[in-house]
């Protein structure tokens, strides 16, 4: 069940899960939010709705200790104000702020979020629509649009692969549930299949990104880098998220003295006659050679054996119109002509006009909340709060964060900025707090030789282990993040003792433990397992117990660790 939380309730009174609601592999987000609904009701005196927290301060109070945290609250329906102090703040707010498409799109403001964009592509029928993003919410959004639309555009910029160098970072080949999904790729049959859509993965590479404006009443895209810039406020606002600056673009090829070489020259003039700056032509070449990584010997034996000769597209002379963005912003009417002009006689990817724009850059945190005096730092470009490996902002003791903010400590290595993995990690900060302020034992089993003697209690823990490996949901679903430790310690007496600490943040156990001998295991996938291998004709290992550690797929490994060392001393694979 990827969908339900963790139910302590005694059986009858337990929320009824997700999958008792619905049988879809992937259920409706309805189906979640009743469930979430319910699952509520329980702890709904305590639950404060249709409140907005407008600020997290920390004032200091004189005759007080330091450290109490003042929440100002709002209750728009009633108008009303309040204040809430308190010791301890957990932030479990989710994401609400979409990331803009300022540093990816000079022309941010004729783009669309996909947080607004209607649940069916029905708006869009017809239309060419670009989507800007390389993820799950791209996919999804492109992958219903396809129903409707003329054709659709996906393109984004190409993400680092765990074996090294850029590309596409499919789910099923890093092991990552926030990567795309084997669900969301029709854009990839329609694309290479049928050459219906496009699928530009990498046309947003180095400090590439896009220029766009107003054309025919559609939207007229290029795709810029900073060396097309003309200015310094170009050069220093482009990777910035600059708006409005000054980039050369390309509009067309064609003939000297042909008649597409003199209606260009007669529309210039007509639309730009006093701004001869704006726009010019330049010499150039049908042939794109430059842009092939072979030398031009190596070429020509090439183009021979194919029976091209060079020679016919380099017969005329031809002239390249360029002109600068500043002058299709002020001259709409000139953008218009050199719309359809750019459609004949460009090579640009980008020389149809689309219809619509829609970013799909994922979301970051809403810092907006915290005042000065909290001072929450981020990471991620703004995702996610820097927090310690229990979840304690590192700046700001006391604030926490629970659920998909805690993300941030296993990003693109495990689960937890998904319901099936937060709810462990909900878990382990509930403990936390617990241990902390109550005295409550993080959860454990002791086991003792004094009373049944060294062989037999090596025997229970072994027992304690197996049962843990096969039933723990918590270490694999958060695969290398959560895990159990065992704790061992020698009396003066010289029996030892045991002491099992379950489904601990590990990163937190070595700081917390690193001064014990102490025995780790973990569920976790082959280092080198990732990419095309995963689909391999070695993709499982073996299935061998004999030869486990040779196990490709997610499986347990134990580590132990000596007392103050930080690298294992020894390994084995089950």
């Amino acid at each position: 069940d990827w969908n339900s939380l963790i139910d302590v309730r005694n059986k009858a009174n337990r929320t009824r899960p997700v999958t008792q609601r619905s049988k879809a592999l992937f259920p409706h987000a309805d189906v979640l939010t009743d469930y979430l609904s319910d699952f509520a009701k329980e702890q709904q005196a305590a639950i404060q709705y249709g409140t907005v927290v407008t600020k997290v301060s920390r004032p200091s109070y004189a005759g007080e200790q330091d450290g109490i945290f003042m929440l100002e609250l709002a209750v728009p329906q009633q108008g009303s104000t309040a204040a809430v102090r308190c010791r301890e703040v957990i932030v479990a707010s989710g994401f609400w702020t979409p990331r803009g498409a300022e540093g990816a799109v000079d022309g941010a403001a004729y783009t669309e979020g996909y947080e607004n964009v209607k649940e069916s592509g029905e708006a869009y029928e017809g239309n060419s629509v670009m989507v800007m993003g390389l993820g799950n919410a791209a996919l999804e959004t492109a992958q219903e649009l396809q129903k409707y639309t003329a054709e659709v555009h996906v393109i984004g910029r190409p993400r680092p692969l765990p074996e090294g160098g850029e590309g596409i970072r499919f789910a099923y080949q890093t092991h990552y549930v926030g990567d795309i999904r084997a669900g969301r790729t029709t854009i990839l049959d329609t694309y290479l299949l049928k050459s219906l859509d496009v699928f530009g993965f990498d046309n947003l590479y180095g400090d590439a990104r896009l220029f766009v404006v107003p054309c025919q009443q559609r939207l007229c895209v290029w795709r810029v880098n900073k060396e097309d810039c003309l200015d310094a406020t170009c050069k220093t606002m482009h990777d910035r998220g600059g708006q409005n600056l000054t980039y050369s673009l390309p509009v067309a090829i064609f003939q000297r003295n042909g008649d597409l070489h003199r209606r260009i020259q007669k529309l210039m003039q007509q639309h730009a006659p006093n701004d001869r700056s704006g726009w010019k032509l330049e010499e150039s070449e049908l042939d794109d050679s430059e842009e092939h990584e072979e030398s031009p010997t190596t070429r020509k034996q090439r183009l021979d054996q194919l029976g091209i000769n060079l020679a016919v597209f380099s017969a005329d002379k031809y002239l390249e119109l360029i002109v600068k963005s500043k002058l299709l912003r002020e001259k709409p009417q000139l953008a218009n002509e050199l719309a359809t002009i750019r459609t004949l006689a460009s090579r640009d990817h980008h020389r149809y006009p689309v219809d619509n724009i829609i970013r799909c850059f994922g979301w970051v945190m809403d810092t907006s909340i915290f005042d000065v005096s909290v001072p929450v730092k981020t990471s991620h470009k703004g995702k996610y709060p820097v927090i310690t490996p229990l979840y304690e902002a590192k700046a700001v003791p006391g604030l926490f964060f629970a659920g998909t903010l805690g993300h941030g400590l296993d990003f693109r290595k495990s689960a937890g900025g998904f319901i099936h993995g937060f709810r462990y990690t909900a878990r382990a900060l509930f403990r936390h707090l617990e241990e902390k302020n109550f005295a409550v034992p993080w959860p454990h089993t002791l086991l003792n030789s004094t009373s049944v003697g060294l062989p037999t209690m090596l025997r229970q823990l072994a027992h304690v282990l197996q049962r843990r490996i096969n039933e723990a949901s918590g270490p694999y679903q958060m695969f290398q993040s959560l895990g159990d430790v065992v704790l061992f310690q020698r009396d003066q007496s010289a029996e030892l003792t045991a002491k099992v600490v379950e489904e601990i943040p590990l990163a937190h156990a070595h700081e917390a433990f690193g001064d014990k001998p102490r025995l780790v295991w973990v569920f976790k996938y082959a280092d080198d397992f990732y990419g095309p291998k995963v689909v391999g004709d070695k993709r499982v290992g073996t299935t061998n117990v004999a030869s486990a550690e040779k196990s490709n797929f997610l499986h347990p490994q134990l580590t132990f660790f000596h007392a103050g060392q930080k690298t294992a001393s020894m390994s084995h694979y089950q």
